[in-house]
């Protein structure tokens, strides 16, 4: 069991974390090898400063709930019985829903990983083009929403009940997250790799905090283990961005839909790496930072609300197909950003906030994005107290979450995460004023 002064430091990791790493990428956006014409730089910059105040806030603000909540040998041992019951249920989902998935987000009967791997920027052209003209399997996608708690879950509860699971179980878990990745690999996506390989450290932290995993060699392992794979990562994205048509990646340009960007020929640090090296930091500060520019832009339009549907891609196209007509869609602040300055809404980044401000102005989202961090420091907190499933699968959603701040609203843009979100978020507030009731 954590002592207290040792639980509070490990609860205060990710507000340090993320606060180090949304401070990096204003740093790139401002002085990295992109040269961002805006018109007003310190209003953006007051608002990233703000916003990122307002995560700080709303972070801290959970302490007291998660503070009065009691970490117990008994506590940990029924969360992980109840978990791993669930992972089973889950893992079979997973593992049912193989074939109808592959079909539906790759085309073939099986994801070929070594198309992917080869020619990751032709897999993702071709498999975009595919999608483009019509998914024939689309009603896959809508039972996956609705199975989406179970479907979300196996990757983030694997990883934390691993030292209590048996050898069959981690095997079949392992084979059901695999399989996930390779949807990924064989189109040449970045994003299903990108959460693995920057959620795991997460988890693991996680599971050693509920005493669910204990290996003492794993801290020397472990770096080594991360490092390697973001490597590997790095290389995939690299080589998935230079082959996808129309990136530029190769000529360090870049098409905003109005200009062509061109990177910084003597910026120092593309000067200190190889031409390989220097692609992919060029690629990879382009890729985390160009929604800042759409957040400059945004900031000077005074759009109408889209009344809780224009933060979600999946929403709005939802709302607009039940209602008739494309109001959520298209005066949605990304979508008017594509009409009035060509800043493509599904092509390019636009960061959480512009998202966010479509629903609840500009001073709405600085609101939400304090209660988005203080359900993050929550989430965080009652895993490493109760080590029950549906904290540790929230947990990993906001982390996902907090991670693409710099990119767009991404929990909330495809149904499947949106749907197993707001289903946890159900149950989880369900469950605490039961609990408060109970006390009183």
């Amino acid at each position: 069991m954590l002592s207290a002064q040792q639980f509070r430091r490990r609860w205060l990791a990710p507000l340090i974390f993320f606060q180090l790493y949304l401070s990096l990428t204003v740093f790139l956006f401002f002085y990295g090898p992109w040269p961002w014409e805006v018109e007003h730089p310190a209003k953006l910059w007051t608002f990233l400063a703000t916003a990122q105040i307002a995560i700080a806030a709303g972070y801290m603000l959970a302490w007291n709930t998660v503070d009065r909540a009691t970490q117990s040998p008994q506590d940990i041992a029924a969360g992980v019985k109840s978990g791993i019951s669930f992972l089973k249920v889950a893992t079979i989902i997973t593992i049912v829903m193989a074939i109808p998935s592959s079909l539906s987000r790759t085309g073939n009967w099986y994801p070929d990983i070594f198309r992917g791997v080869e020619s990751a920027g032709v897999a993702y052209n071709e498999n975009f083009e595919r999608l483009d003209t019509g998914n024939a399997f689309v009603v896959v996608e809508y039972l996956r929403m609705l199975l989406s708690y179970f479907l979300t879950a196996v990757f983030p509860l694997a990883v934390v009940y691993w030292g209590k699971m048996t050898i069959a179980e981690r095997t079949i878990s392992s084979l059901a997250i695999a399989f996930n990745l390779s949807l990924y690999i064989s189109t040449g996506t970045n994003k299903g790799i990108a959460d693995f390989v920057v959620t795991l450290p997460w988890l693991i932290a996680l599971a050693f905090s509920c005493g669910t995993l204990r290996i003492p060699r794993i801290k020397f392992v472990a770096p080594i283990a991360f490092i390697a794979m973001f490597t590997g990562f790095l290389f995939f994205f690299g080589e998935g961005q230079q082959q996808r048509e129309g990136s530029g990646t190769e000529y360090s340009s870049f098409f905003t839909g109005l200009a062509v960007l061109q990177a910084s020929g003597d910026h120092f640090i593309s000067n200190l790496l190889p031409e390989s090296g220097r692609i992919i930091f060029e690629s990879l500060s382009r890729y985390v930072v160009q929604g800042y520019f759409a957040l400059s832009l945004a900031l000077e339009i005074d759009s109408p609300s889209t009344m809780g549907f224009g933060h979600s891609m999946f929403l709005a196209r939802n709302a607009d197909a039940l209602m008739g007509g494309d109001f959520f869609v298209n005066s949605s602040l990304p979508g008017i950003l594509e009409r009035d300055h060509s800043w493509p809404m599904f092509l390019l980044w636009h960061s959480i906030y512009p998202w966010l401000a479509s629903d609840f102005g500009v001073l709405g989202t600085l609101v939400v994005m304090a209660l988005l961090a203080y359900l993050f420091a929550l989430s965080w907190g009652m895993a490493m107290r109760t080590a029950a499933p549906q904290w540790i699968t929230f947990f990993y959603l906001l982390l996902v979450l907090f991670y693409y701040i710099p990119a767009n609203n991404q929990v909330f843009q495809s149904g499947e995460t949106c749907l197993a979100f707001f289903i946890i978020l159900f149950f989880i507030s369900k469950q605490m004023i039961e609990r408060k009731g109970m006390k009183r």
